[in-house]
């Protein structure tokens, strides 16, 4: 008798940072935020190892593996931009989140869970003295292959997408978490917050969004910030927003059937099954990603944070410009 192997997880991520205006002080000169990731710090040699040298801005975002591979957890974290504007730096805090969710994974014999991943993350955080102040949004999810189940703490407007293929091999959605605001472009945050800003918004990893899905072979998830979300359609806008003879399938699904369509007759009758999926998922996670950006910056294409604006009586045409940070995974037969 045999047994039959567990599926196989692959991965990828990318991340863009928004461009950025230098700093001003009310003098007139050149401003520093204080709180900066220090050089050389363990923190900043992290952050250096998964960027690989990259920018991501105020976003970060991990992926981390189990050591048997049967477990692989996907993570981004959205440091609040308002900080700025008190003159402090909010990737610190976004960071720091990621690199004691990274520190959670490997000092535990299993996986933890995703609450308890975020509650270890948010803890440490707050007892690092070398983080003197910040939020962040944060989407936990954990894959297991072995156990066939996605769980998932998601706390703000970042988030995740669960596809499965339909008969015909298309990708539909399953389930798309929901974004948690107090009101418009006001998400849930994890917070530090000192005395001085006590009226800053403070959230806990109790107040995360906790889910569990079935996971199978041909599944495909995306966790992402809401520089991904605000720009790129993924589920079908409402009626009012739609024309005629607008495509039947969200944004996403269509880039993602171009994408299939596009890779398989490239690949067509070559290569090994496992190189063909590991490069599928390297296509389209950069691929969405720069999609995301230009959509950022089209001023013609009704975006769904501009959407979002109108049901609250605000204009604003186009995309939102924003950091982008984005992690793909494909589940595959062994």
């Amino acid at each position: 008798m045999h047994t039959r192997a567990a599926p196989k997880i692959i991965t990828a991520y990318s991340f863009a940072a928004k461009p950025r205006e230098p700093l001003v002080g009310p003098d007139g000169k050149p401003r520093v935020l204080r709180g900066q990731i220090e050089r050389d710090s363990e923190l900043w040699r992290w952050r250096n190892e998964v960027l690989q040298g990259g920018d991501a801005g105020e976003d970060a975002v991990v992926v981390v593996r189990s050591a048997d591979e049967r477990a692989v957890v996907m993570a981004v974290a959205d440091g609040v931009g308002g900080w700025a504007e008190q003159g402090i730096e909010p990737a610190k805090y976004s960071n720091a989140l990621l690199y004691y969710l990274t520190r959670g994974i490997n000092s535990a014999a299993t996986v933890p869970t995703p609450r308890e991943l975020l509650e270890y993350a948010f803890y440490h955080t707050q007892d690092d003295a070398g983080v003197e102040v910040g939020s962040s949004t944060a989407c936990v999810v954990r894959l297991d292959s072995a156990q066939g189940v996605l769980a998932s703490a998601n706390l703000g407007d970042s988030g995740y997408i669960l596809l499965r293929p339909d008969a015909e091999g298309r990708l539909q959605t399953v389930y798309l978490s929901p974004a948690q605001q107090y009101t418009f472009n006001c998400p849930y945050q994890l917070s530090k917050v000192p005395p001085e800003y006590k009226d800053s918004i403070t959230n806990y990893p109790r107040d995360a969004d906790l889910k569990e899905h079935e996971l199978r072979a041909g599944d495909m998830v995306f966790v992402a910030t809401d520089g991904f979300f605000d720009n790129v359609h993924c589920k079908l806008p409402p009626p009012e927003a739609m024309t005629p003879d607008a495509p039947k399938r969200p944004e996403l699904l269509q880039l993602l059937d171009m994408l299939q369509d596009k890779h398989a007759e490239h690949w067509k009758d070559t290569g090994d099954p496992m190189d063909r999926h590991r490069d599928f998922v390297r296509v389209v996670c950069s691929t969405l990603l720069q999609y995301a950006r230009l959509c950022q910056t089209a001023q013609e294409k009704v975006s769904p944070f501009q959407i979002e604006a109108a049901r609250n009586r605000l204009f604003y045409p186009g995309g939102k410009v924003d950091d982008v940070a984005l992690c793909c995974a494909l589940v595959v037969d062994a």
